[in-house]
C-alpha cells in the first residue's frame, strides 16, 4: 500500500514544491506601504505568514475609540497573518499616534484593555457557574487556568499588554486574545486580535498559547531587527 502511495504521489511532487515554493514566496510579494516597510512582519518562526494589508484611508478621522475614549490616529494599516491551510489567526492595527499624543494614547488602550479584562472575568465565571455542562468542558480545556488572564510584559525592552479568554477556546469561531504592543521610539501602538479557527495549527490551550507567544516575541524581534520577517 505504501508503495502504491509513493507511486500516485510522484508526479504530484513537481506541483506540490511548487505550490510550496508558491505560499513561501507570496508573503514577500504583498505590498507593504514604505512608512511601515519596517513595521510589518512577513513571516514567523512558526510559519504565521502576511497573507493581506490594508492601509487606512486618507479621509479617516485622525482618531478611533477605544474604550469609552478616543486615540489619535494619523496613519496606520490593517494586516491579517494566517498559517498555511487555516483561517485568519491575527488581525493587526498597526497605527502611529499625533506627535505629542503618544503617552496619553497608550494610557488609554490600556485602561481599556484592563477595563475589559475587569468587566469579564467575573462574568465569565458566573456564567459558566450557571451553566455546569459547559463549565465542565471548558474547565477541561483551561486545565486549572483563570478563565481570563491578563498579563503586562517586556521582551527585548519592548513594552506589551495581553488579554487572555482562556474559556474562549472551547468556541470554535471564538477570539480568545487581543494584546497590545508599544513601541514609542515610532509612535507606535500595534493592536492585535488572535482567533481560533475551524481549520486551525492548534488544538489545545497550550498550543494556543504558543502561538500567542511567538507571534509576541516574533513581532518584536522583527520591530528590533532581531527577526527575519
Amino acid at each position: 500500500m505504501i508503495k502504491t502511495f509513493a507511486r500516485l504521489l510522484l508526479p504530484l511532487l513537481p506541483l506540490l514544491m511548487l505550490a510550496t515554493l508558491m505560499s513561501q514566496a507570496s508573503a514577500a510579494d504583498i505590498p507593504v506601504p514604505p512608512a511601515f516597510d519596517k513595521l510589518v512582519p512577513r513571516s514567523f518562526a512558526d510559519g504565521l505568514q502576511l497573507v493581506e494589508v490594508r492601509q487606512r484611508l486618507a479621509d479617516s478621522p485622525s482618531w478611533r475609540s477605544a474604550g469609552y475614549d478616543k486615540v489619535s490616529v494619523i496613519d496606520g494599516v490593517t494586516a491579517m497573518y494566517a498559517y498555511p491551510g487555516s483561517g485568519y489567526f491575527a488581525n493587526v492595527k498597526i497605527e502611529k499616534s499625533a506627535p505629542g499624543s503618544y503617552e496619553r494614547d497608550q494610557a488609554i488602550v490600556s485602561a481599556a484593555l484592563e477595563h475589559a479584562y475587569a468587566q469579564s472575568r467575573p462574568a465569565v465565571a458566573a456564567w459558566l457557574h450557571s451553566h455546569p455542562a459547559i463549565k465542565e468542558q471548558v474547565d477541561r480545556i483551561v486545565a486549572g487556568r483563570d478563565y481570563v488572564e491578563l498579563e503586562r510584559g517586556s521582551y527585548k525592552g519592548v513594552d506589551y499588554l495581553v488579554l487572555t479568554q482562556n474559556a474562549m477556546l472551547a468556541n470554535p469561531s471564538g477570539m480568545p486574545s487581543q494584546l497590545q504592543i508599544f513601541v514609542p521610539r515610532d509612535g507606535l501602538i500595534v493592536t492585535a486580535y488572535l482567533m481560533k479557527q475551524r481549520t486551525t495549527k492548534f488544538r489545545t490551550l497550550g498550543e494556543f498559547r504558543q502561538s500567542q507567544r511567538a507571534f509576541i516575541e516574533g513581532y518584536i524581534d522583527f520591530l528590533t531587527g532581531a527577526g527575519g520577517g
